[in-house]
């Protein structure tokens, strides 16, 4: 690293440590668990080489980082998708989930007192959360994500790890 500038000694860290020992193995814990596919796209080690042998500048300009990527991504892209801001993926799902469920479907999550996740939380700061969310006041979709995630597990335990509606059906 003694002949590397101060980006590329944090770039070389990064790809020697962070990236697969955090990164990439949460990515392909995910994947699998969803039993996706999924390809992470510039882990060629010839690209990995190329980049790291380019100077700073080729890397970042002014405030644009990645702008030898953008401009090659000129050639191929509408420029509409190259102005957009940068945006996650949970962002869109979760915040259009929470947005089309009807009512009744996140009461039985986070406002009914007989949820299970009541026993360890308390309530009063559950519904604030969701309705500073839906005011528009704050943006609490992965919190309120989690939680419902959290109360289908507390179900699942309860049941141990049958459906209430299989359980309906057993009963009859």
């Amino acid at each position: 690293m003694e002949h590397l500038d101060e980006l590329a000694s944090f770039q070389h860290l990064e790809i020697r440590s962070s990236l697969p020992d955090e990164l990439l193995m949460f990515g392909d814990k995910l994947s699998m668990a969803h039993s996706l596919e999924v390809r992470v796209p510039y882990l060629d080690r010839t690209v990995v080489e190329f980049a790291e042998r380019l100077s700073a500048s080729m890397k970042v300009r002014g405030r644009r980082g990645k702008w030898l990527h953008g401009q090659v991504c000129q050639r191929f892209l509408p420029p509409a998708l190259l102005r957009r801001k940068k945006r996650g993926f949970a962002v869109n799902v979760v915040d259009q989930w929470l947005q089309s469920s009807t009512e009744s479907t996140l009461s039985a999550f986070l406002l009914d007192r007989n949820s299970l996740m009541f026993e360890l939380l308390e309530p009063e700061p559950v519904r604030a959360l969701l309705e500073e969310h839906r005011a528009g006041r704050n943006d609490n979709h992965k919190l309120l994500f989690s939680l419902v995630m959290f109360e289908q597990w507390l179900r699942g335990v309860r049941t141990g790890g049958r459906s209430e509606a299989s359980l309906a059906h057993a009963a009859h």
